[in-house]
């Protein structure tokens, strides 16, 4: 039933940024989507895992209250060997899945995963917010592409994509001296070939 609501908030967080992110250009909006999209759902899945988790540890602890301070004699009905009735072979047994469980959580750390992807996604819901509406530093009177490329910069540094503006006006430059050669290469071709003709 819980993990049924996670399901449901995941939804609606993914409808929501969707939703928030339609109106942006292209390539930006498909980069946006693509992080939302991934975060929302990690952050989900760390989520479960942390319940499960945890609620295993809370039954295991549980359980080796529960053989030892319930008698053998209780659990005669199993028609068990004495043997696997003695309480601390149960309680040394649950105390070591107990311990797997405690090292599962501490080890991938899904608490902490699941409040920074929770943390990631409002901070960039609010700066979508921002950059759509022209509000904060989108909105003083800046060219489109000077916005944009604003709106990425503080993307990037929110995401710790490691990724500088610098490099992507680089990146950007580069895919344009591409084109133009690309476009002025026919050109001398046919050039060349109208001279040897």
């Amino acid at each position: 039933m819980f993990f049924h609501f996670l399901e449901e908030t995941k939804q609606a967080e993914l409808d929501y940024s969707i939703e928030l992110t339609k109106d942006l250009e292209e390539p930006l909006q498909e980069l946006i989507q693509s992080t939302f999209v991934k975060n929302i759902i990690n952050r989900t899945k760390n989520e479960k895992c942390y319940y499960m988790t945890t609620m295993t540890e809370l039954f295991l602890v549980s359980m080796i209250i529960v053989v030892n301070v319930v008698p053998n004699e209780a659990f005669s009905f199993l028609k068990l060997p004495q043997t696997f009735l003695n309480a601390t072979i149960w309680s040394v047994l649950l105390s070591l899945c107990t311990l797997v469980c405690i090292a599962i959580d501490n080890l991938f750390q899904f608490r902490d995963r699941w409040q920074k992807e929770k943390e990631l996604v409002n901070a960039l819901k609010n700066e979508c917010l921002k950059y759509i509406y022209k509000l904060g530093i989108y909105g003083q009177n800046l060219e489109q592409q000077q916005t944009k490329a604003l709106f990425l910069q503080r993307f990037l540094e929110l995401t710790g994509e490691g990724y500088s503006l610098f490099e992507y006006e680089k990146g950007q430059k580069g895919l344009w001296e591409q084109k133009i050669q690309q476009e002025s290469s026919p050109k001398k071709e046919r050039n060349i070939k109208q001279s040897t003709d």
